[in-house]
């Protein structure tokens, strides 16, 4: 008789869930590590989950994450970057049950109640400054504890030791500077050291050029490839500024000059550095801006610049397009992020929950319902 061996954690993929998808940028680089395998995901915007349903899989749920349940699965990795405009009233005083319009409040959950592995979350670097330091005092003991923070007993569910970096994602083969803080959970019980965050491109950062035009573009007209309408008076001033510059390169006395408050108002691309951080709305000024053509970006450029693939196809109007290009984890700086911590959780012995059955860890977990 044939003895079977089982698989090995080497051959056998991490399970992730994804909150706050988006487009799917984190998803897209936890899946090209070959080490993960995402079964659920969330977000509410339906231009987004089409987005995602075409080009990653179903099994995203559209919807409000604050009307859903915690998914019934084993769970080894928790994916998530929420939105950061509720950082003013985050919790309150009352604590976490009763604020919820805080979107934190989910992650917490969904921590208490699945006690994945690890955890890797995305923000805003103010996310640390936000309330005088309040919010991250709040936020980092939530994810410390999120059962406690849930309101469960004190020794109640997972507890996670964190590590907490903020990151220029053109130092992880992005061709952007592009400031973040990457907050990174591991399961105290696993024994998982601090997970440090390389950074190889820190010495020698893409390009916008190599970025656009190594491999070319496809042709100008094609899905998410067109140009955007720019006024003629737009074009005329872009003509005045230089690759680099921005409105400042306009004399002041010029009929054409405009008034600006930050530097990306109407900025080209420096064609021999990073992009600036593509941002996911906005007008006056600021589309982003080609180096050597007066005019701003289409949409292909700004997914170039993220790291999304040419075959990875943006589904909605070009407004909506732009919001999900900008509000997305560039997916090969993601890639670097999950591909750090996976080899980290392996290196120390860490097996896929449907392998392990860890997932008896939560499920005594009773996790109080908010009033």
């Amino acid at each position: 008789m044939t003895t079977q061996t089982a698989p090995t954690v080497d051959t056998e993929k991490y399970r992730a869930v994804s909150l706050f998808s988006g487009c799917g940028g984190l998803d897209l680089g936890a899946i090209s590590t070959g080490a993960v395998e995402v079964i659920w995901a969330n977000d509410i915007d339906a231009a987004c989950v089409a987005t995602y349903r075409r080009n990653i899989g179903e099994h995203i749920v559209e919807g409000d994450i604050r009307d859903l349940p915690t998914p019934t699965l084993a769970c080894d990795l928790l994916l998530a970057g929420p939105p950061c405009q509720d950082f003013s009233v985050l919790w309150l005083h009352e604590g976490a049950r009763t604020a919820r319009g805080n979107l934190y409040f989910e992650v917490v959950r969904f921590l208490a109640e699945l006690g994945p592995a690890a955890f890797i979350l995305e923000n805003v670097k103010g996310l640390l400054s936000a309330n005088r330091g309040q919010a991250w005092a709040l936020i980092r003991s939530a994810l410390k504890t999120p059962a406690r923070a849930m309101g469960a007993p004190s020794r109640s569910g997972p507890r996670y030791d964190l590590s907490v970096h903020v990151i220029n994602f053109a130092d992880l083969a992005v061709p952007q500077l592009r400031e973040r803080v990457i907050i990174i959970g591991t399961r105290s019980d696993l024994g998982v050291p601090p997970v440090m965050i390389p950074r190889p491109t820190a010495t020698n950062r893409r390009t916008a050029r190599e970025a656009l035009e190594d491999p070319p573009l496809p042709p100008l007209g094609q899905k998410n490839h067109v140009l955007h309408a720019d006024a003629p008076e737009v074009v005329e001033r872009l003509k005045l500024i230089p690759p680099g510059g921005n409105y400042q390169a306009i004399p002041p006395d010029h009929p054409l000059a405009v008034k600006g408050l930050i530097s990306h108002v109407y900025r080209r691309l420096a064609p021999d550095e990073p992009a600036y951080t593509i941002v996911a709305g906005g007008g006056g000024g600021s589309m982003g801006y080609h180096y050597s053509e007066p005019r701003s970006l289409t949409n292909r450029e700004r997914a170039r610049l993220q790291t999304f693939p040419d075959d990875f196809i943006f589904e909605g109007s070009i407004r909506q397009i732009r919001a999900q290009i900008g509000n997305a984890v560039p997916p090969e700086g993601a890639r670097v992020l999950v591909s750090t911590l996976v080899a980290s959780l392996r290196r120390h012995g860490v097996v896929p929950s449907h392998l392990a059955n860890r997932g008896e860890l939560t499920s005594s977990v009773a996790i109080p319902k908010a009033a």
